[in-house]
């Protein structure tokens, strides 16, 4: 069964809600400009933003219902969830020694193109881009140093 863009954005929407009201008293840090609710309450309010926003085009649409997408294999489900688990730890133990770029990059690449049924290139072009912006939102914005690995002789 595949729930409906209405049901899902005003799901999201509320998460998010949730989450900015859950963030709004997070201490500030001392000498600091952003403080520990910042990273939250902006994921919060872009998950309201864009939950609207997909509730409102499926409202215009018309799509109000549900509809059955075909049987899935159990089997599928427990693989892709053993896949989920086995990233992060597989993170865990390879980014101090490959570091973040490599890894990250790496994991991404080959999630994406085994859920896509072999979309090699469009794998390769998501992970890299993906993990970019994943190392300049953490690295550059919210100066979180994240494991260089092996780049490190490169980057210093």
């Amino acid at each position: 069964m595949r729930v409906n863009d209405l049901v899902m954005g005003v799901v999201m929407a509320l998460i998010g809600a949730i989450t900015v009201w859950g963030s709004r008293n997070f201490p500030a840090m001392p000498r600091q400009e952003f403080g520990a609710g910042t990273f939250p309450t902006l994921i919060g309010g872009l998950l309201m933003l864009l939950g609207v926003l997909l509730a409102l085009r499926a409202w215009k649409r018309g799509d109000l219902g549900f509809s059955w997408q075909g049987e899935f294999a159990a089997s599928r489900v427990f693989l892709c969830i053993a896949a989920v688990i086995l990233a992060v730890v597989g993170y865990l133990l390879l980014a101090p020694l490959l570091g973040f770029p490599v890894v990250a990059w790496l994991m991404t690449t080959l999630m994406i193109g085994w859920l896509s049924s072999g979309r090699w290139g469009l794998s390769v072009l998501v992970g890299g881009v993906a993990t970019l912006l994943i190392w300049l939102a953490f690295v550059e914005l919210l100066r979180v140093p994240l494991p260089l690995g092996v780049l490190e002789r490169v980057v210093y």
